[in-house]
């Protein structure tokens, strides 16, 4: 790897709790051995990148290699997170400065999805869904507009999915019967964006899943009762015809 080239140098933020940096390296990289990131808070843009402006033990965040053997990732535990701030960054190679970099958290906040879903059918035969907000006081975002999107899909046809946007203020969605098919089960999730902070969409949560059990209703009674009735009155028609040409005298 040669110094100075990074690839798909990127950071995001929960917004409460940790800023993760991240970037691509080749194969066989130890990040933890080759790589340090330098960084400092600063609330006034600076860009210096001076040699003892990167010197404090306590400002230094070791990476460690991703999931994706090709990345590596370093996560900043911050003390607190306020509009005004931003980290200035720099990225060492061994001991060679690579890259550098100013982030602004509020400009990069990719929430926490969000947490605790629940789904119940409720009297009208409809699907209510619940979940919570995965911030609470003090976070920033504890209490900030928030939009939500549902998807659900049946479980044996993944590829189907319905997405429902909610534009309002809610923790919860009914999700119709109509919108179902009989005799299935279902899967469903929740993310998250908040309208301050719109850089990123949350990842999707944890899935629940429901059975939409099969029942005959009235209205199947009736789809099923016309067609039915036309048979039978087809299947007499045909039989009366019969019954009249056999018994009933050829007549010159």
């Amino acid at each position: 790897m040669a110094p100075g080239h990074v690839q798909e140098f990127a950071c995001v933020t929960d917004y409460d709790k940790e800023l993760v940096c991240h970037w691509k390296v080749p194969a066989q990289i130890n990040c933890s051995k080759e790589f340090l990131l330098y960084y400092r808070k600063d609330f006034f843009s600076l860009t210096y990148y001076g040699k003892d402006f990167f010197s404090l033990e306590d400002h230094v965040c070791v990476p460690e290699n991703g999931k994706e053997s090709l990345r590596c990732s370093c996560t900043i535990c911050p003390d607190y997170f306020v509009s005004g701030l931003t980290y200035i960054l720099a990225l060492q190679f061994n001991g060679t400065d690579m890259w550098h970099y100013n982030v602004t958290p509020a400009l990069v906040v990719k929430p926490r999805a969000p947490k605790n879903l629940a789904i119940k059918k409720v009297e009208n035969g409809n699907f209510n869904l619940s979940w919570e907000e995965s911030y609470s006081p003090p976070s920033m975002l504890s209490g900030q507009p928030v939009i939500y999107e549902v998807k659900y899909w049946r479980k044996q046809h993944p590829t189907e999915v319905s997405v429902k946007a909610i534009n309002y203020q809610a923790k919860s969605f009914e999700i119709t019967a109509s919108s179902l098919r009989r005799g299935y089960d279902y899967v469903v999730s929740v993310r998250c964006n908040y309208t301050e902070y719109p850089a990123y969409w949350s990842e999707w949560s944890e899935e629940v899943e429901f059975h939409y059990d099969y029942q005959v209703t009235a209205e199947d009674v009736l789809h099923m009762a016309v067609p039915v009735s036309c048979i039978l009155i087809m299947a007499v028609s045909v039989i009366c015809y019969f019954c009249f040409t056999k018994y009933v005298p050829y007549c010159p």
